[in-house]
């Protein structure tokens, strides 16, 4: 769960609150869509500077003038996002990038347990603590660099917490917020969805890293690889497990949850919540066992739709919501739209040379009017075989299979429709005749715990024609789904 502060000496104006779906840190902090920037997933070759020169959200701040710092998993650590993009991001001259010294310690690193209650310990001996602490530090400085130094520029300041993402590690008294293991709730929608195409699922076998499931599923290793029974219950984890997960995520999210509200509090003290602006986001949703599925490695609702929340001063205080289709790669031309920045352009098709161009459009007009006409759709993606199952009866992937299945995804106001269909890795095109899979769920009366998603009606009779209609608008993309008042010359 990511803070992006934007704080802005001039008037600034509106915003929004909403679920929406997602595209990854790369598309959202670059405002390019991933075949744009040939990011799909997170490999040390897939650095979006090799492929597009894009400006990120904190580069294009900073190059207008402001002081940007960073903190925390805000781009993916490592090789695939240029070790934090230090090289552009960031102001020098601001204070280095952060991050906690025991992230590996409690990361993703650590393969013991998947959720574990940290007894006695406090907030900051662990990573997502320390990151407040030091956001909490930052915001003192750049207060005091005001007032003892006539700082006048204004700051950007992103501040990347790393729950609820796995491992589910917090302090215990926020499982203790919570029943006992025994008392919490499973999912209601335990099986995958009627009619699923066999590409369609992840055997989550990213989360066998983790010693404890992998003692789950001693001698039946074959879950990860059998395409026949890898979605069947013999192959579902242990229903006290499940509880298990599903509390340690509980507390981990409100663990997180106790750190943005530490931040937000010191923007109040210091007197800079009356002209900062912030937005709160998570760059994918997380399946804890909707589906028979744990993880994000699917197309599902459950693993696309993200929080997108606003605050901007004398526009938000009241609430205000709005149930139109935006998308995270969205993020990138509000903020400068709010903070009164030169707007980017639209991205023509091809953008490659271009350091400055977006994929999204501005929400804040939705600030005004809620209820306008505005997407047609919202867009996501996700490659296999990465996470999923590998044989695919009738189908068969290359050697080596890299990204060579593409499953686009669109979200209308009352459908979701996703295609699985072979993909050109090294050119970033889709054989939209290749089909591997399709899928067609119904939105129209939306239900809690994504139960509209529960049965696949792509092979219904007297579905031909959305289906046709649906997978034209994939085809056509983005920028025939943007609201009528915007164009984008190619």
């Amino acid at each position: 769960m990511d803070i992006l502060g934007v704080r802005e000496l001039r008037a600034s104006a509106e915003a929004k609150e909403h679920f929406v779906s997602r595209y990854r840190w790369t598309s959202l902090l670059t405002g390019r869509r991933p075949d744009t920037t040939h990011v799909w997933l997170i490999d040390n070759d897939e650095y979006w500077r090799n492929q597009v020169n894009a400006t990120t959200i904190p580069q294009y701040f900073k190059e207008n003038g402001y002081i940007s710092i960073g903190m925390g998993k805000i781009f993916h650590p490592g090789a695939p996002s240029g070790n934090d993009d230090v090289a552009h991001s960031w102001s020098p001259e601001g204070l280095p990038y952060y991050h906690s010294p025991v992230e590996h310690q409690y990361g993703p690193n650590n393969h013991t347990r998947m959720w574990w209650a940290f007894e006695g310990f406090e907030d900051n001996q662990l990573p997502d603590g320390q990151i407040a602490d030091n956001a909490l530090n930052v915001l003192e400085q750049l207060r005091t660099n005001e007032t003892e130094h006539g700082e006048e520029r204004p700051f950007f300041l992103a501040v990347g917490f790393h729950k609820p993402h796995v491992p589910f590690y917090a302090p215990k008294k926020y499982f203790d917020m919570y029943p006992p293991q025994p008392k919490i709730s499973l999912p209601v929608n335990p099986n995958p969805p009627s009619n699923l195409p066999y590409v369609a699922w992840t055997t989550w076998a990213s989360l066998f890293n983790w010693d404890d499931i992998q003692a789950m599923f001693k001698g039946r290793e074959d879950c990860i690889t059998n395409y026949t029974i890898a979605y069947k219950e013999e192959c579902r984890m242990p229903n006290d497990d499940i509880q298990g997960m599903r509390r340690g995520y509980y507390a981990a999210m409100t663990y997180t949850d106790a750190q943005v509200g530490k931040v937000m509090s010191k923007l109040t003290e210091l007197g800079y919540a009356d002209d900062t602006i912030v937005v709160l986001w998570g760059d994918h949703g997380w399946q804890l066992g909707e589906h028979g599925e744990f993880g994000k490695f699917t197309n599902f609702e459950d693993a696309t739709r993200v929080p997108f929340l606003l605050h901007v001063p004398g526009v938000t205080e009241s609430g205000m919501h709005s149930d139109a289709l935006v998308e995270l790669i969205d993020i990138y031309p509000t903020l400068t739209d709010l903070a009164g920045l030169p707007q980017p352009e639209l991205c023509p098709t091809h953008s490659h040379n271009i350091s400055v161009c977006v994929e999204g459009i501005s929400a804040a007009p939705l600030l005004k009017d809620p209820k306008q006409q505005w997407k047609k759709g919202a867009f996501s993606q996700y490659a296999r075989p990465n996470s999923g199952i590998f044989y695919i009866p009738d189908h068969k992937y290359p050697n080596p299979p890299r990204e060579s299945v593409m499953g686009y995804s669109i979200r209308t106001d009352k459908w979701r429709f996703t295609e699985w269909v072979r993909f050109n890795r090294t050119l970033a095109i889709a054989n939209w005749t290749d089909v591997w899979g399709t899928e067609l769920y119904d939105h129209s009366t939306p239900t809690t715990n994504f139960n509209d998603e529960n049965v696949n009606r792509a092979y219904d009779k007297g579905t031909e024609g959305v289906i046709a209609q649906l997978k034209d608008m994939l085809v056509a993309g983005w920028r025939d789904a943007l609201p009528p008042n915007y164009s984008v010359d190619d």
